[in-house]
């Protein structure tokens, strides 16, 4: 690899020019700027961040540890990644998927504090994380010192970035009742509220009673018999809105097997707008998550904390609204 010596040397000019060409700080002639970024594609020059960080004592690397590889976790960290590359930093990403481990998720978090990275970044939405792991790991984050943020955590008093997702359901459970559906059903988990609240307080201002349908667990063949035997009920409610888009889908499928025609007979919204519910027959009327957005804005936030921004009056966290997609289910 070509050293910023023989990128000059190539360019004619001096290491300080080049210096500047790559790092955008100073006056440089357009010709001049011209001749040293024509060297460096020539050359394939790429900087040297363990050598500069040794010179700098600023380290050039963020560790980001996530606890699922899903579709829109992986959207988040695509997001993140793609902005603090933008910045010059580098990503480390660590998974962690056992994490009802929780000695094992605190040995991991050490072992990235023991690396120094510039800055820290964890990501994890399920229950038991935010039960047991964030509390069990952020007070070595916290005696760290290190930059950190939260991406998409479930209920938190740390910096982060978060999703309104009962804000989401209350409007598809508002858009369900706008469109004539007189019984709304929820589907899904019991013990997870960050839906339940928002049908519960809609259904709430409708003046209706909550329908929570018997939720049979993730399995797939489960949740589609759960549609066959919803399609059974004689006096089956009109709409559903699911937990998930994963839920929705597995359970329109029942509904197809029981001959139970979706909008007309059975309304239904999923939660997530993967790819997939754009495909399914009928497409799947869902809540789309701002994964892009929380990812970046979890990296903006970083990248001020890494440079020593003061912290706003507001704090640092930030919620995001999610977004009704209407297709053909709803």
């Amino acid at each position: 690899m070509a050293t910023l010596k023989e990128l000059a040397e190539a360019a004619q000019v001096s290491i300080r020019t080049v210096n500047r060409v790559l790092k955008n700080d100073g006056y440089v002639h357009e010709k001049t700027r011209r001749v040293v970024e024509a060297a460096v594609d020539r050359l394939g020059y790429r900087p040297n961040l363990a050598a500069r960080a040794l010179k700098t004592a600023k380290s050039h690397f963020v560790s980001v540890l996530t606890f699922s590889e899903n579709e829109l976790r992986m959207t988040q960290v695509a997001a993140l990644e793609q902005r603090l590359r933008e910045a010059d930093y580098l990503v480390s990403l660590t998974f962690h998927f056992e994490f009802t481990r929780k000695k094992k998720a605190i040995q991991i978090v050490q072992e990235l504090i023991g690396q120094n990275p510039a800055g820290l970044v964890l990501l994890g939405h399920e229950p038991y994380i935010a039960r047991h792991i964030f509390p069990a790991v952020m007070p070595e984050v916290i005696r760290s010192g290190l930059p950190y943020v939260l991406i998409d955590p479930r209920g938190t008093r740390y910096d982060a970035v978060t999703i309104d997702r009962a804000c989401g359901v209350y409007e598809a459970v508002h858009y369900l009742a706008g469109r004539g559906a007189r019984r709304i059903a929820f589907l899904g988990p019991q013990d997870d509220r960050t839906r339940l609240d928002g049908y519960e307080q809609a259904l709430k201002e409708l003046g209706r009673k909550p329908i929570c349908l018997d939720y049979p667990g993730t399995g797939i063949e489960e949740l589609r018999l759960a549609g066959r035997r919803f399609a059974a009920q004689k006096a089956r409610p009109d709409a559903v809105v699911a937990h998930s888009d994963y839920i929705a889908l597995a359970f329109l499928a029942g509904l197809h097997e029981a001959k139970v025609k979706v909008p007309e007979e059975v309304a239904l919204i999923g939660f997530d707008d993967r790819t997939a519910a754009r495909f399914s027959w009928p497409a799947l009327t869902t809540v789309a998550q701002p994964s892009h957005d929380i990812g970046r804005a979890g990296a903006e936030i970083l990248l001020k904390k890494m440079a020593g921004e003061k912290c706003p009056t507001e704090g640092w966290s930030q919620v995001f609204p999610t977004r009704l997609i209407i297709r053909e289910t709803a």
